[in-house]
């Protein structure tokens, strides 16, 4: 009779710690919870729970007596530790760590652990009360498992804690902190293997379809819930649901349009250079009977009855200068004449609305092979990038671009450049009455 009643001890005991329970907080009917009294105490608290006894393993019939009185009181935005604690981990799987404000109706995320959960000796894990969470005296803290090999199971232990601004904080140091996403805009706790809608898959972390803002991923394996009735990926964002033999179920996930994802790069960032800005002049388009003068040339063409009158405006395409006008005497015959000089590139030349500085131009005159256009004409390479230069009789000028100087361009009729090779571009106009207004190089 010794015999036999001491194997039955021995199944009983074997039994006790043949999964994992959550030790602390101390849960419901917990022989460590000091309120837990006989005949309630789960001598069992480590096996799953089934659908009938989802949520808790039944013993919120416990809240509003003594023995379901709070056992830990901690603050909104503290930071804490849970344990666990048993003799059969199943090698880990995934915890989730909730609240429920409503006797168990309810359970919102808080913290979501995605692989070796819980370790083999059951392990100490942290997380923090949302700064945003409410107050109250009678809070479900709930642990759930979805372990890793084994039967397919569902655990879960509960403990009823009190929220108060005024408990104890950082019970962990503040590096382990984590701001939150409204606590309104968290998601439900992921229920499954209760003949619900969600199973999980052996040999796998479980990768919880909405973990929330707060999630610790250590798996080396990590695998999708699934829809059970087909096998396919559960869809993100759906925590399932407790089967409806049960004494409660989750609240399905908030719609998306409430969920508050975790931030992320700002998509279309602007780039920190224009786009389609010219790296270099040798890319602007150019044509053979109208090359193109980089650096922000500003010409006049006659017209065709000879008259000096400048063509109307057409506004350039705003390019980086770093060219401006000033005026200086003109090495002539009292001619005015306006001098190109390079200012510092901070003050981009061109600016429209800069007074007393013309920003338009006419299409430069096709060199005609006259007289002004050859006379002490450049060719070939150049390497003064930039460089002006102004031909012998003044009547035609070229400029230095991409390595190469461009075509000679005759100069409107009744002005003249300085003959040579300069980084300033003069033009002379000969009109002893006045100076004529600078333009812009």
């Amino acid at each position: 009779m010794q015999i036999v009643s001491f194997l039955i001890a021995a199944l009983a005991a074997g039994t006790a710690t043949a999964h994992m329970n959550m030790a602390d907080p101390p849960p419901l009917a917990y022989k460590g919870n000091p309120n837990a009294k006989e005949p309630n105490i789960d001598y069992s608290i480590t096996s799953p729970i089934t659908k009938e006894q989802y949520p808790c393993k039944g013993y919120l019939k416990l809240l509003g007596t003594p023995e379901g009185a709070p056992v830990k009181t901690y603050a909104p935005g503290g930071q804490y530790s849970m344990s666990v604690e048993g003799g059969a981990a199943h090698n880990g799987g995934s915890c989730q760590l909730s609240l429920s404000y409503d006797k168990g109706e309810t359970f919102t995320v808080i913290k979501s652990f995605i692989g070796n959960c819980p370790t083999s000796s059951g392990g100490t894990f942290a997380f923090n009360i949302p700064a945003d969470a409410p107050e109250g005296d009678e809070v479900v803290f709930a642990w759930t498992w979805v372990n890793n090999t084994g039967n397919r199971e569902f655990y879960m232990s509960c403990a009823v804690v009190s929220i108060k601004a005024g408990g104890t904080k950082r019970e962990l140091p503040a590096s382990n902190f984590k701001r939150d996403t409204a606590f309104s805009s968290r998601p439900q706790m992921f229920v499954a293997n209760l003949d619900g809608e969600f199973c999980t898959t052996e040999g796998v972390d479980t990768v919880y379809p909405e973990p929330g803002p707060d999630v610790e991923n250590t798996s080396t394996k990590p695998g999708p819930a699934i829809v059970c009735a087909t096998g396919a990926e559960a869809p993100a964002g759906d925590a399932g649901s407790g089967s409806g033999s049960g004494s409660g179920s989750a609240a399905p996930a908030p719609p998306a349009s409430s969920q508050v994802a975790q931030p992320s790069a700002p998509a279309q960032q602007p780039s920190s250079a224009p786009a389609q800005q010219p790296s270099s002049p040798a890319e602007q388009p150019t044509t053979p009977a109208l090359p193109t003068i980089t650096g922000g040339v500003f010409i006049t063409e006659p017209p065709s009855d000879g008259n000096a009158t400048p063509t109307p405006p057409t506004p350039p395409t705003p390019t980086p200068s770093t060219l401006a006008t000033s005026v200086v005497p003109s090495a002539g015959t009292g001619a005015s004449s306006s001098a190109v000089a390079a200012p510092p590139a901070s003050s981009p030349a061109g600016n429209p609305g800069t007074p007393g500085t013309p920003t338009t131009s006419a299409k430069a005159p096709i060199a005609t092979g006259g007289s002004g256009a050859g006379a002490g004409a450049q060719s070939g390479a150049c390497t003064n990038e930039g460089a002006w230069a102004c031909a012998a009789d003044g009547a035609s000028f070229q400029r230095c671009a991409a390595g190469q100087w461009s075509q000679a361009i005759p100069m409107a009729s009744g002005t003249k450049c300085t003959p040579g090779i300069s980084d300033t571009f003069q033009i002379g106009r000969v009109r002893r009455s006045r100076v004529r207004r600078a333009a812009q190089i």
